[in-house]
Order: structure tokens, then sequence, then C-alpha cells
């Protein structure tokens, strides 16, 4: 291989005449790959020339290379058999095994490249293309005008790998179009009469579609629909369609027909601003009978705000809101909108700061309870409501002070009304002897102070004896101990650890004087058991005598087997609690509360948590779960059964079995089988549901069948068809029937 050395009066001229090749053959192949701007980088850098033979016709004024032609400029590199450049047409030509290599990563291949009328028009045989995302595109011809479109002609996309044992197999799926052209002053790929194939089969047809080249991020335009069939209000079918509002903000409204009630018009705002971001999404519709819900209109609002006022402090917001318990659910807008499977829907406005060792914050929350039982005249509305955390330094000895307030104003339309104020302060100091002994000593004084009205239009356990001021103060001395006692031998490690605690503190009894808003559930377990106050909220404190005592032990060795076991139990030396009826702390001796689990084969591993009953031994509360099975074959079982007793607010006891079956049949493919049951008296099948799943790295398939018996007023039991495809780079088409 040689590096031709022209005359010194034409030097001049074959350096331009290459450095126009390079020019034109990039601009003409990344025009077709979709990235053209990238390919201007690095222009200006000098042009190295490598072919075996390099001729220069000055009569013609022809610039011709031949044979193994290696063009490198700066971090492009162009190949050909031959390359051409007309000094007087302008006119460019490379044949023979072209390829460029362009700074982006994108590789370009054809069997001719012609660029013509000062680089701006040109054509292409045979074009294929590979994007640095591994997408794909092929071409019989492609023809470039105006200097910014290409138009590629019986052309093919696709974003998926090749197979390795038969590159020649149709790819999982591809996009087949008589027409495809790039606009790149648009950003924009359209296509004229194409076909979606899926293994080589033609699937789906279209006369037109467009989305954006690689160089365009977000773009307006419809999004893959949504089809939804319901025995209620019958095919749901919704069309989105996404407009962007600038770089930073933008927006998607969805008109979703059905054929048995009138259309609902959704949508969602976002915005990202220098302090912060935005989201609202809402919906709303006209029903066709009268009197539904709080008249004939129903919808819903939702968002969420966080900006930031200074490097300490920011405010924001929370919405949630519907215009009655059952629009969201009737019309499947959970999942759509990303609503967790929630019974209240609560918003708030805040604002809350970070500095030092602190935390404050200053807020107003709303509560919508959407359970039958729910009334919006009884709904809590908090306003305000703070808090304080504070947390100092560690001393000499490890020890710290704490400081925690709170304060919350409770207002109903029609119901109790409270006011608290709540300050807990303390120190804590952990140690730990030379023996190994875990010592945690504490210290803390809690004082609130309660005001209550309008007692006698609020029913319930949780009501106070009269109107007024209330008050309470609890200081309480409290100490942890743990001594872990481990064996290690090498291949297996064995711990016993008992555990223990004590606190003294005022005995305060039942509490029944003051209000109790946030405290109304209780749950003891292996995982509380040596906290100082088990309850979740500030309204109810547990004082008096109490002392804690347990054993935890766990077994472990190199063959990845584990097993593990707690047991517990509380003396109080008064029985008077302010811990509701049956908690299992309500008496002196408390209930047992255990934890087993056991791993003794990488095939097999099982939980089971207890809380049973002091006096008769017989089980309140059990959760346990087994899962048996390799990956490629999985079986899980879940059972969990907790008493009436332990439930304030429910009607009778909770008995349930859990299925589920997981088949891996490759890597791409695999299925699962789930059911619920309900086992006592009331026993039967809740939900049963089988799903078939397929995915790769350019194509997600998959399809779910749900049966639920289970069901209320506007939301009766139903069967559920979901279908799922998704299609890399061009978006996700679900269909839901029900």
């Amino acid at each position: 291989m040689t590096l031709s050395s022209p005359r010194t009066t034409k030097g001049s001229a074959v350096g331009v005449g290459l450095r126009r090749v390079v020019l034109a053959a990039a601009l003409t192949f990344a025009a077709a790959s979709g990235h053209a701007q990238s390919v201007r980088d690095g222009l200006d850098a000098p042009a190295l020339v490598r072919a075996n033979e390099i001729q220069v016709d000055d009569d013609l004024g022809l610039v011709i290379a031949r044979g193994q032609v290696e063009i490198s400029q700066g971090a492009r590199l162009l190949k050909a058999d031959t390359l051409t450049y007309n000094r007087r047409t302008n006119v460019v030509t490379a044949s023979g095994g072209v390829m460029l290599l362009d700074p982006s990563g994108d590789v370009a291949f054809a069997d001719f490249v012609e660029l013509t009328s000062d680089m701006r028009d040109g054509t292409i045989r045979n074009l294929r293309a590979m994007l640095t995302d591994q997408s794909r595109f092929a071409a019989v011809t492609a023809r470039r005008a105006d200097g910014s479109k290409t138009v590629m002609r019986r052309a093919t996309y696709s974003p998926c790998e090749p197979c390795e044992k038969d590159p020649t197999r149709a790819p999982m799926w591809q996009l087949r179009a008589e027409r495809i052209t790039h606009d790149q002053a648009a950003k924009e790929i359209t296509y004229d009469n194409a076909w979606l194939e899926v293994a080589g089969v033609p699937v789906a047809f279209t006369p037109y579609m467009a989305h954006p080249d690689g160089t365009e991020k977000r773009a307006s335009g419809f999004l893959m629909p949504d089809i939804t069939s319901s025995s209620q209000v019958g095919t749901m079918f919704g069309t989105p369609y996404y407009w962007t509002l600038g770089p930073s903000a933008d927006m998607t409204v969805t008109p979703i027909m059905m054929t048995n009630d009138l259309p609902i018009l959704a949508g969602e705002y976002r915005e990202h601003a220098r302090s912060g971001k935005v989201q609202f999404d809402a919906a709303i519709m006209r029903t066709r009978r009268e009197g539904e819900g709080f008249g004939d209109t129903r919808g819903y609002a939702s968002g969420k705000g966080r900006f930031d006022i200074d490097d300490d402090w920011r405010w924001g917001f929370d919405l949630a809101r519907a215009t009655d318990k059952t629009f969201i659910d009737r019309y499947r807008l959970r999942q759509r909108f990303s609503f967790l499977d929630q019974n209240v829907f609560e918003s708030r406005l805040y604002t809350e700061g970070f500095r030092d060792r602190g935390y404050a914050v200053l807020q107003g929350l709303s509560y919508q309870g959407l359970r039958p039982e729910d009334s919006l005249e009884r709904s809590p509305q908090v306003l305000p409501a703070g808090a304080y955390s504070w947390i100092g330094e560690p001393g000499a000895m490890g020890g710290r002070f704490e400081f925690d307030a709170n304060t919350a104003s409770i207002y109903r339309r029609n119901g109790m009304r409270t006011q608290r104020g709540s300050a807990v302060g303390g120190w804590t100091l952990p140690y730990t002897t030379r023996t190994g002994e875990i010592y945690t000593v504490s210290a803390t004084v809690q004082t609130d102070l309660f005001h209550t009205a309008n007692i006698n239009t609020t029913g319930g356990g949780y009501r106070p004896t009269e109107d007024g001021v209330q008050s309470r103060v609890l200081p309480q001395l409290g100490v942890s101990w743990r001594y872990p006692l481990v064996r290690n031998n090498g291949a297996a490690s064995l711990l016993v650890e008992p555990v223990a605690g004590a606190f003294a503190a005022p005995n305060l009894g039942d509490q029944r004087n003051l209000p109790n808003e946030d405290s109304l559930g209780l749950t003891f377990d292996d995982t509380n058991i040596l906290r100082p106050n088990r309850f979740s909220g500030y309204d109810r404190a547990e004082g008096g005598m109490r002392t804690i005592y347990g054993l935890n032990t766990e077994y472990s060795n190199i063959w990845a087997q584990r097993f593990g076991a707690f047991l517990g139990q509380q003396y109080r030396y008064k029985a008077e609690s302010a811990a509701p009826a049956r908690s299992g702390i309500d008496t002196r001796f408390s209930d047992f509360v255990g934890r087993f689990n056991a791993t003794p084969h990488p095939w097999l591993s099982t939980t089971y948590r207890f809380q049973a009953d002091n006096s008769n031994r017989t089980l309140l509360r059990s959760v346990s779960s087994v899962s048996l099975g390799p990956t490629a074959l999985r079986y899980s079982l879940s059972h969990a059964r907790i008493d009436r007793a332990l439930q304030p607010t429910a009607v009778s006891s909770l008995n349930q079995l859990g299925h589920s079956v997981t088949v891996v049949f490759s890597e791409n493919w695999r299925t699962q089988g789930r059911l619920i049951q309900a086992l006592g008296n009331d026993s039967g099948i809740l939900v049963a549901g089988a799903t078939l799943f397929y995915e790769d790295d350019c194509f997600i398939w998959g399809i779910d069948l749900t049966r639920r018996n289970i069901g209320r007023a506007e939301i009766p039991p139903d069967t559920a068809i979901l279908f799922r495809i998704a299609l890399r780079n061009l978006g996700e088409l679900s269909l839901r029937g029900l």
C-alpha cells in the first residue's frame, strides 16, 4: 500500500478535493442514519489518505483514489474501493464496499454513493446504517435533497440485534415501509405505507407514522393508544396527545371514549423550573344518569410540587381529590395515573427546613376517605400541623441529647375538634462492655397539652370525657441489654443472644380523658418489642413499670444454610394501660411474640411470625411464607391469620392463603399463576390470575388474566385482561379487558 505524492503544483488541489470527498460522504451517510449534525465536528482537522493509487487528471478536473481507499479525519473513518471527486461539476462518488465510521459511533455501509449540487443532493444504493443505540436502517436506495432531507425507498428500521446463529433471519420486530423520510431540519422520521413485522410476519399496517429522530428527545405527537373493555362501562379507547411546551414543560391530553358512557377528558402537565418542579393530572366527565356520586359531573385532580427557597428551606404541595369515592376505580384510572391502592386521599401544603442537625416542618393537611363508611363531613382537616426534630452531637462517652416537638390542630365540619402540642426531650447513651454486653440507657420527658371541643357529635372509643384542656407529663427511664454470644469454627457460625429491657415511668392508666386521633392501632411483634412506646402517634403513650425479655438465635454456614428464631414477652407491674383490649400488651404478662426463619437449601426458604395469647397459647396473629424450587420453577405459599381482637375497625378475623407459581422457560419467556383465597366460615377464592410474558432487548409482550371476586357499589367483581406490547424506541400499546 502506498501514499501517492502528486506534483507540488497540484498538492493543494488534491488536499482540497479529498477533504471535500470526506465532507460529502460524511454528510450524506450521516443524513441517512439520522446524526448529520455530529459529522461536522472535526471537519477542519487534517485528512490522512491511504490508497493503492491516487490520480489527478487536470484536463478532466478529476481526483481519483483507488484500491483499499482509507481516509481518516479526526475521529472519522471512510473506506471504499474507489473515490472520485469532479472539481468542475462538484460531484463526489464512492463505490465498492463504502463504509463510514462517524465520531458519534454510527456506522453506515453502501454499494455506491453520489453527491451533487454543491453536496446538497445525492443518491445512495443499498444503504445499511447502524446507530450508536444499535438501531438499524436499511434501504434499497436513498436520496438526499435540499441539504436536509433523506428519502429512503423500500426501507426497514429495527432496534433489534440480529440472531447470532442466523444473521439473515428476520429480527424480532421491524418496520418495513415503501418510503422512510428523515427531515433533519424538523428532526423527524416519517413512514409511508408501513408494516410492523414480528418475527418476519406482518401484524399491523399504517399508511403514515412519524417519530423524532435520535437528535430530538422530545417532540409533540400522538402516543400509543390504550384500549379497555368493561362490562360496566363498555369499551374504553384513549388516545394520548403529547405537547412540548418549551425546554422544561410538557402536557399530555387524553380523550377517553366509552361505548356505555360519555367520554372522559384526562390530562397531565409537568414543568421543571429553576427552583423546583410541578406536576398535575386530572380527569372530568359528565355521566349519563342523573344523581351519580355528588352530581352529574365526576372527576378527580391530583398533583405535587417541590420548590427550593434557599439552601436550607423549601416548600411544596401534594393534591389528591375526587368528586366521589368510586370514580377512579370504576373507570380503571388507578393504574393509568399511577395512584397507589389507597383508601384515603391526602392533600397538603407545607414548608420544611434542614439546618445543622435539626429539621422543621409547618404544614396543612386535608383528607378524603374512599371507604363506604367514610363521611366527608367527619373527615379531618389539619391546619396547622408542625414538627421540629433535633439530634445533638455525641458527647465524650457517646451519649447525646435529642428533642422532638409536634403540634396539630384538627377540624371537622361535623365532629370533634382537637388541638394538641407535644414535646419529647431526652438523653441516650449506647455502651458496650469489654465482655461484649451492649447496653442502651435513656432518660426522656414527654409533655402534652390537649384541647377538645364538640365531643358530643363524635362516637367511638377515642372520645374524651369532656370538652376543655387536658395535659400529660411522662418522665421515663429505660435500659435495654443485649449479650451476643457467637461461636464460629470457620464453616459455621452460631449466635445466641439474650435480650432484655426495663422501663420506669408513672402509670398513665387508660388515658380515656384524652383524644385519640393518631394512635388507634397498635401492633406488637418481634420488631418493636424493645421500644419504649409501641403506639404509632403522639396521642397515646406507654407508661408504667415494665420489663421485656427474650432470646434471639441465628445459625449460618458456608453452604448458604441459615436458621433463626426469636421469642419474647413483656411483664407489666400494673395492668392498667392505654393499649387497646386484646392488643397483647394490655395485661400484666403480655402475649408471646416470635419469629422463625429457615433456609436449609437455596431452593427452600420459609419465614414465620406469630403472636400467641399468654393465657391459653392460642395464636392471635400468624404470618408465614414458604418459597420452594429453583428460579426456573418457583412456588410460593403465604398465609396470614389475624384475630378480630387485634383489628379495631375490622368486622371479622382475617384468614387468607396465597399461592404463586413462577415458571421461567428461557431467558426471554416466563409465566406466573397466582391465587388468593379466604379460609374459615367465608372461604372461597378472592383473586386469581395468570401471566405470560416475553422480554428481550427490543421487544416486550405479555398477557395477564385476573379474576376478582370481591367488590362493592359501583366496583363489582370482575374479570380483567391486560395485553401489553412494548417496542423499543416506539412506545407501548396496552389492551385491557374486563
